[in-house]
C-alpha cells in the first residue's frame, strides 16, 4: 500500500518498501530518505533562526523606550520670577479746573504726543463751576443788600461797609472794653446802693425790735408792781405800813410808764430818720439801676452793632471773592479743546465722548519723554541674598517682546508687608513695547554656580524615600546589548530652569534616563530611543 503526499504541484508518494518518489503520477523520481531528513533539517534550523531573531526584534519594540542623557559637570543659575505692574516715574496728570463735557477723543493709550497736541474735544459750553458761581454771586448780593438795609443796622455802620471801611479787631476790643468798665461801674453802684437800701431796713428792724424789747421789760415791771401792791392790800400789815410799802412800788409805776412814753417817743423819732435815709437810700438805688440799664443796653448795642457790622464785611468780601473767582474761571476756561502741556507718551485714557469731566479729576495719564518707568514685586529674603542691584531680568515671556527691552534691578529694600521674611525688588525698564500700568512678568538668574554633576530637570524622579534617578547599565548577550535601568537616590543641590545639580553614588558618567515612553521601574530592561 502506498501513501500519497500533495506538495504543490508535485505528488510525493512513500511506497510500502519505504520508497519514495516525487511526481505527477505519470512521472515519478526516486528520493534519496537520507537528503530528505537533511532537507527537512535545513529548513527546521532556518525556521528556528527566523523565529528567533524576530522574536528579539519583537521583544525590543515591546520594551519601555527611553531617552537618556550622560551625567556631566555644569552650572546652575536658577531664576527668579515675579510679576508686578509698570508705573511712572512722575506721570504728568491732566487735569481740567471746571466740569465740562466730552464731544471726542483725539488720542489713543500708547500713541505719543508733543505739547500742544489735542487730547479731548470739549462740548463748547460754559462749565459747571462758573455757572454755580454766577448763581452763588447773584445769591449772595441779594442776602448782603437785604442784610444791610434791614432797618437794625446804625447808618455809620452802613456808611463804613459801603465806603468798602473795615474796622479793626483792636478798634472793635477798645470800644468793647470802654462799654465793659462802664458796665462794670454801674453795676457796683448799683449794688453799692441796693445794699444800703437793705442795711438800713435791717438796723431800722433792729432798732426798732430793741425799743419794743425795753418797753416789754418796762410793762412787765409795771404789771409785777401792780401785783405786789395788790399783796399789799390784802396782806395784814398795818395801815401805815401798807402805805409806805405801796408808795414805794407806785415810783416804781410812775418811773416805768415815764420811761415808756420816753421809748415811744425816740421810736418815733427813730422811724421818721430811718424812713428819710431808706428814701434817699431807695432813690439813690433807683437811679444806680437806671444807670447800670443804660450801660447793659450800651453794651448790648455796641455788641449788636459790630457783630452787624463783622457780619456784613463777610457778606462784601464774599462777593468780591467769588467776582474775583468768576473771572479766574472765565480767564482759565479750555475753550474747545483739552491740550498736551507736556511732550510724552500718553499711558491712560480715563474718558470717553459723551463723559463729563468733574473738576480737578484725572482725564489723561502722560508718560514725559525721559522720566523713568518702574515695577516692583517680592520675594524671599534668600533669593534677595543671591541677587545685585545692577543684575538685569528678563521678560518670562521673551518672545513677545524685542531685544530692546531691557529690565534693570535698581534697589532692594524691605517688603513693608513682611519686613522679616521678604524683599521688594525694583527694576527700571527700558522699552518702548510698554506703558505705565501694564502688567510684566520678569525673571532674573542668579549668579551661575559650577557643579561637579548636573543633568536635566526630567531626570529627577520623586519616590517615597526622597529623590532619585534611573541609570542606564548595558549587557552584553548573543543577539546584541540589552539595557537595565537602575534607581539611585540622587540628593538635589542646586536647580535652574533646565538642569539640576545632584549629589549621587555614581561615578559622574553614567547615562540618565529623561524621558520614556512609558513608566520605567528599577531594574527593568528599556530600549533606547536611538537603538
Amino acid at each position: 500500500m502506498s501513501e500519497i503526499i500533495e506538495n504543490g504541484k508535485d505528488i510525493i508518494t512513500v511506497e510500502a518498501d519505504g520508497t519514495i518518489s516525487v511526481g505527477d503520477g505519470g512521472s515519478k523520481k526516486p528520493v534519496n530518505r537520507k537528503d530528505m531528513v537533511k532537507n527537512v533539517a535545513i529548513a527546521f534550523l532556518s525556521v528556528m533562526l527566523l523565529l528567533t531573531f524576530f522574536s528579539n526584534t519583537i521583544m525590543n519594540y515591546s520594551l519601555p523606550q527611553v531617552a537618556a542623557q550622560q551625567i556631566s559637570g555644569g552650572s546652575i543659575s536658577p531664576q527668579i520670577r515675579g510679576t508686578g505692574t509698570i508705573e511712572a516715574e512722575d506721570p504728568y496728570n491732566v487735569t481740567l479746573k471746571e466740569t465740562r463735557k466730552v464731544s471726542g477723543v483725539a488720542v489713543k493709550e500708547g500713541q505719543h504726543v508733543e505739547i500742544g497736541d489735542v487730547l479731548f474735544y470739549l462740548e463748547d459750553n460754559e462749565s459747571e463751576e462758573l455757572k454755580n458761581a454766577k448763581k452763588e454771586l447773584d445769591s449772595a448780593k441779594l442776602e448782603y443788600e437785604k442784610s444791610l438795609f434791614s432797618g437794625n443796622v446804625p447808618d455809620d455802620v452802613i456808611s463804613r461797609v459801603r465806603s468798602g471801611n473795615t474796622v479793626s479787631f483792636d478798634a472793635y476790643q477798645l470800644k468793647l472794653k470802654e462799654a465793659n468798665n462802664t458796665y462794670d461801674a454801674a453795676k457796683a453802684v448799683s449794688d453799692a446802693a441796693t445794699k444800703t437800701v437793705q442795711y438800713l431796713e435791717k438796723l431800722k428792724s433792729h432798732d426798732g425790735n430793741e425799743i419794743s424789747y425795753n418797753t416789754a421789760s418796762y410793762e412787765y415791771e409795771n404789771a409785777l408792781a401792780n401785783y405786789e401792791i395788790a399783796k399789799i392790800d390784802n396782806s395784814d400789815m398795818s395801815a401805815d405800813q401798807k402805805a409806805e410799802a405801796k408808795r414805794q412800788w407806785e415810783l416804781t409805776l410812775s418811773d416805768n410808764q415815764r420811761e415808756t412814753k420816753e421809748l415811744s417817743t425816740y421810736k418815733g423819732q427813730l422811724d421818721t430818720s430811718y424812713d428819710q435815709k431808706l428814701l434817699e437810700a431807695k432813690e439813690n438805688a433807683t437811679a444806680a439801676e437806671k444807670a447800670l440799664k443804660e450801660a447793659e443796653d450800651s453794651k448790648t448795642k455796641l455788641l449788636t452793632s459790630i457783630n452787624t457790622e463783622i457780619a456784613l464785611c463777610n457778606q462784601r468780601d464774599n462777593i468780591k471773592e467769588l467776582n474775583e473767582k468768576i473771572a479766574k474761571l472765565e480767564e482759565e476756561s479750555v475753550g474747545a479743546s483739552v491740550k498736551s502741556p507736556v511732550t510724552g507718551l500718553v499711558s491712560q485714557i480715563n474718558k470717553a465722548a459723551g463723559e463729563s469731566i468733574s473738576a480737578d479729576e484725572t482725564v489723561a495719564v502722560i508718560q514725559i519723554d525721559g522720566k523713568d518707568m518702574t515695577t516692583s514685586f517680592s520675594v524671599t529674603n534668600t533669593q534677595a541674598q543671591k541677587l545685585h542691584v545692577g543684575d538685569v531680568a528678563k521678560p518670562q515671556n521673551a518672545w513677545m517682546f524685542s531685544d530692546n527691552f531691557k529690565a534693570t534691578l535698581t534697589s532692594i529694600k524691605n517688603d513693608k508687608t513682611d519686613p522679616s521674611g521678604k524683599k521688594m525688588l525694583t527694576f527700571k525698564i527700558d522699552s518702548t513695547e510698554v506703558t505705565p500700568g501694564q502688567s510684566i512678568a520678569l525673571s532674573i538668574g542668579e549668579r551661575a554656580v559650577d557643579y561637579d554633576m548636573v543633568v536635566p530637570n526630567s531626570a529627577i524622579k520623586t519616590g517615597s524615600t526622597g529623590n532619585y534617578v534611573l541609570v542606564v547599565s548595558s549587557k552584553s548577550s548573543p543577539l546584541g546589548n540589552r539595557y537595565i535601568a537602575h534607581k539611585v537616590e540622587a540628593t538635589v543641590i542646586a536647580k535652574d530652569d533646565n538642569y539640576t545639580a545632584i549629589n549621587a553614588a555614581v561615578n559622574g558618567d553614567e547615562y540618565v534616563i529623561t524621558t520614556s515612553t512609558k513608566p520605567v521601574e528599577a531594574g527593568e530592561q528599556v530600549r533606547l530611543a536611538n537603538n
